[in-house]
């Protein structure tokens, strides 16, 4: 009895045998007549006679029937890639991954060029595989030059282990990848695992998340208070010296109300006024403020501080 595909879908794919090298030699002969028909109907449109279609129809069901044989070969390879996957694939995916690879190399195989068809399709499962995990293996995806480098250093870094009986030191590593230290430091930067703010940080007892330790740095307790109070002080002297015409065009200009800022021109042609004379009064409203004593300590804090002292 075969295995249930829902249970063990493992299983079910690797339950078919390895094929004969005659009976796969005559699938891939009907596998390419039918896509020689296929091509000649390209070529040449409907109407359809039947022995093409028949031809097509017999050239899909041997391409299904190689995939199926051949999907033990792809379990194999995607086993040994495991390792070093990472904790965001398991087996299943990376059989998908070999799958697509087989497909590729099933449709490209061409037996006056090659030997057995397992031999071609391997380099394509292996580089499917390889992809699938340069793209999907990660939570920020990284290019599929930087994977490569990757697996230079792991190999590199196991040799060393191997022969020095301990951790190789960065220098060591680098030296026998060939490469700068500034390199080595460089990929370890970027391939650093990425975790999740909701992460327990220490036992499940404990709801401590790893989000709660980060500070929010988008929120300035201070700078906020020193904002609020620079508004009150400055709202206090707008009113004491500014004659009312003043206050609304320093408000206007400086955006105080609406947060956007009107020019100088915007605020002459609602007052009837021009640029020049609207600059001038902002300018002498400005000047006014800055004789202030309360505000002087925001416009210079050196003047701030030796009244200060002269209190004192």
């Amino acid at each position: 009895m075969p295995p249930d595909p829902l249970e063990n879908p493992i299983a079910f794919l690797t339950d078919h045998s390895v094929l004969a090298a005659e009976a796969e030699a005559a699938l891939i002969a009907t596998l390419r007549a039918g896509v020689e028909a296929r091509e000649a109907i390209r070529r040449d449109p409907p109407p359809l006679s039947p022995e093409a279609l028949h031809q097509i129809t017999l050239g899909e069901e041997a391409r299904a029937t190689l995939v199926r044989h051949n999907l033990r070969l792809v379990v194999s390879i995607a086993k040994r890639y495991l390792r070093v996957a990472g904790s965001h694939l398991m087996l299943e995916d990376l059989v998908s991954f070999g799958s697509i690879g087989l497909l590729h190399g099933i449709d490209r195989f061409d037996p006056r060029k090659s030997g057995r068809l397992s031999t071609y399709v391997t380099w394509w499962i292996r580089q499917a595989i390889g992809r699938g995990i340069a793209e999907e293996s990660r939570v920020i995806d990284l290019p599929v030059h930087v994977h490569e480098r990757l697996g230079q250093q792991r190999k590199a870094r196991s040799r060393l282990t191997q022969q020095l009986g301990r951790e190789p030191s960065p220098n060591e590593l680098a030296a026998a990848l060939g490469w700068r230290p500034q390199q080595l430091a460089q990929l370890e930067a970027v391939t650093q695992e990425t975790m999740s703010l909701n992460a327990k940080v220490h036992d499940a007892n404990d709801r401590t998340e790893l989000g709660d330790l980060v500070p929010d740095t988008r929120f300035d307790p201070e700078a906020s208070a020193l904002e609020h109070t620079l508004r009150c002080d400055l709202a206090g002297a707008m009113t004491r010296l500014l004659t009312e015409r003043e206050q609304r065009f320093l408000r206007a200009h400086a955006g105080f109300d609406t947060g956007q800022k009107a020019t100088l021109e915007a605020i002459g042609a609602a007052e009837g006024l021009t640029r020049e004379r609207v600059r001038q009064v902002i300018a002498g409203a400005i000047a006014k403020l800055r004789g202030d004593r309360t505000l002087r300590g925001y416009l210079d804090p050196s003047e701030a501080n030796h009244e200060t002292r002269e209190h004192r």
